[in-house]
């Protein structure tokens, strides 16, 4: 399987280059569930979390992305553990619970973490997977298993995240934008004059289902990598420039 660092301005920028490395260079992989794919393990560095956090190209639209970033809160954690176990709407996972509701004493790691920050610190990690819940079944364990929070000054935090599985077509451009929301909206509530300085994931099996491959080879089919910011772009809207060729939205911050 290829190892691949993807260094990315934003989060749209991030997708981009995600999907067209696993579209070239993805290993073929056919998981226990018998779903075809094609998968790299992938580093993502993302410098800026706030601007372009969605591509055109990606296969949803806002209201989706709004609905995510909505469930990824602690008001809907309690809303979800108050639903009883045999309620249509409760799934064997949730990551709002997993990350303010955790285990069986639900513990609030978010809450927990951030009001301990100490500059420098490696300690300031959740875990969304709970060994005696998810190692004895088959399916339904979070993709999504791991974080890290690191202050950088007095200002600034980086993310960190870990995924064991992750899809990158459609679950990368919703959940990135949705972790970010989360991350502040705890830093609001609790007064900290905190941004988020850069975030860094890695997916030991980052992958696109062979039932999207069809919809990214359109993709590319149509658009292009554009050279400046490494987002998709139509190939027929790229601008000539002293510096190659470039995306609209290049050309205008030139």
């Amino acid at each position: 399987m290829e190892a691949v660092l993807i260094k990315a301005k934003t989060i749209s920028s991030a997708w981009s280059q995600l999907i067209h490395e696993i579209y070239e260079k993805g290993e073929e992989h056919k998981p226990d569930y018998k779903t075809m794919t094609k998968r790299v393990h992938a580093t993502i560095y993302i410098e800026d979390v706030e601007n372009l956090q969605v591509n055109p190209a990606v296969p949803f639209g806002a209201n989706l992305i709004r609905k995510y970033k909505e469930e990824l809160t602690e008001e809907y954690a309690d809303w979800y553990v108050s639903l009883s176990d045999d309620d249509k709407r409760k799934f064997d996972y949730c990551y709002a619970k997993q990350l303010f509701r955790y285990g069986e004493t639900a513990y609030n790691t978010v809450h927990a973490n951030v009001s301990n920050l100490r500059p420098g610190s490696r300690r300031h990690v959740g875990v969304l997977w709970e060994n005696e819940v998810h190692i004895p079944k088959y399916e339904d364990q979070p993709c999504w298993i791991a974080y890290k929070v690191e202050l950088l000054n007095d200002t600034q935090v980086r993310i960190y995240l870990l995924y064991r599985s992750w899809d990158a077509f459609g679950g990368f451009p919703a959940n990135i934008p949705a972790i970010v929301e989360g991350f502040k909206k705890v830093f609001r509530e609790q007064n900290l004059a905190i941004k988020i300085e850069s975030l860094i994931a890695t997916g030991w099996d980052t992958h696109i289902y062979e039932t999207d491959l069809q919809a990214v080879e359109k993709i590319f089919k149509n658009n292009d990598l554009c050279p400046m910011c490494k987002c998709i772009t139509p190939k027929h809207s790229f601008i000539s420039t002293t510096k190659g060729k470039a995306c609209p939205e290049c050309k205008r911050s030139m």
